[in-house]
Parts: structure tokens; sequence; C-alpha cells
């Protein structure tokens, strides 16, 4: 069993508008193994779905890809870098260790290969 916290992101959360939830881990080595589970998590969604960029970064780069080609459209138009991954990203940046998760089919498959120990 894994120690998270899964959070259906509404107004309260930033970058609400490209995931609909979060997993949680606790930020610290205690009993509830936080960075062990989060990292492990992590692995999981590498191998699962690809490389993504910590979220910072990954809401920075596809702002960028925005903006730039807003009112320029060289033919053909390029591509999202991989590293903008639309099913979840991640941080470490906060008190808890988080992994943001596209729609309720990614955090199922999640959730079928981990179950939450609460």
């Amino acid at each position: 069993m894994m120690k998270y916290r899964t959070v259906k992101l509404d107004g309260r959360w930033s970058y609400r508008k490209h995931f609909e939830y979060a997993l949680l881990f606790g930020g610290r080595m205690s009993s509830s193994q936080g960075p062990i589970h989060f990292a492990e998590a992590q692995k999981w969604f590498f191998d699962t779905y690809g490389w993504s960029a910590e979220i910072r970064q990954w809401a920075d780069i596809r702002e960028y890809f925005g903006n730039v080609f807003r009112y320029v459209k060289p033919n053909p138009l390029p591509e999202m870098p991989e590293c903008v991954n639309p099913y979840w990203s991640w941080t470490n940046g906060y008190d808890d260790l988080r992994i943001y998760v596209k729609s309720p089919q990614e955090l199922m498959l999640f959730q079928l290969k981990y179950q939450v120990d609460q």
C-alpha cells in the first residue's frame, strides 16, 4: 500500500485548467514515507505515460508556445515539446510532493496499481 491523498482540483488550485486531480504525498521521511512513495509513483508515471517536466517548467513552456504562435502561424505549426506531457506533471516545490493527473482515467489506472493507504 502507498500513502497519498487524492484531491480533485478546484478554484483554489493552480494548474486546474490542465489537470483534474493531484496526488499528494508527505514531504518528509516519516511513518508516511512520502518521498519514497512519491518517487515510486513518479517512476510509474514515467514508465506509463513518458517523461513530463516539473509543473512550473511545464506551464512556462506551454505558455511560451501559446504566445509565440498566437499571431504568427508557421506551416506546419511546431508541436508542443514532449516534456509538456498532457497526462501528468509533478512538483516538489511545496510542503508536500505532488503529481498532477489529467483525468479520472489516468487516476484510476494509477489506483489499480497503487491502492491508497490513508
